[in-house]
């Protein structure tokens, strides 16, 4: 909705002659709308790829992405553990 819109909607809300009760219900239910708005878009943003556990990058994109590891790290456990974290 744009400003003016918003504007109208709100000279419209005082036009009104709510009662206390009815004003906070209103908000209630304007808030709940848009804390459920939020929420759905927060899913929405969270967004990750699916990569087959069986996925084995090339070694020349390893060498791009990573550099050289260290001697006996175990890749495929660091990249399940850091999908886990990133999944929260």
């Amino acid at each position: 909705m744009n400003a003016i819109s918003l504007n109208n909607l709100w000279s419209y809300i005082q036009g009104l002659s709510l009662t206390a009760s009815n004003q906070r219900w209103l908000a209630s239910h304007l808030m709940e709308a848009a804390e459920s708005v939020e929420k759905k878009q927060k899913r929405e943003e969270l967004v990750f790829p699916k990569i087959p556990k069986n996925y084995k990058p090339s070694a020349k994109v390893m060498a791009m992405a990573l550099g050289k590891l260290p001697e006996g790290v175990d890749l495929e456990k660091e990249l399940e553990e850091r999908w886990q974290e990133w999944a929260k």
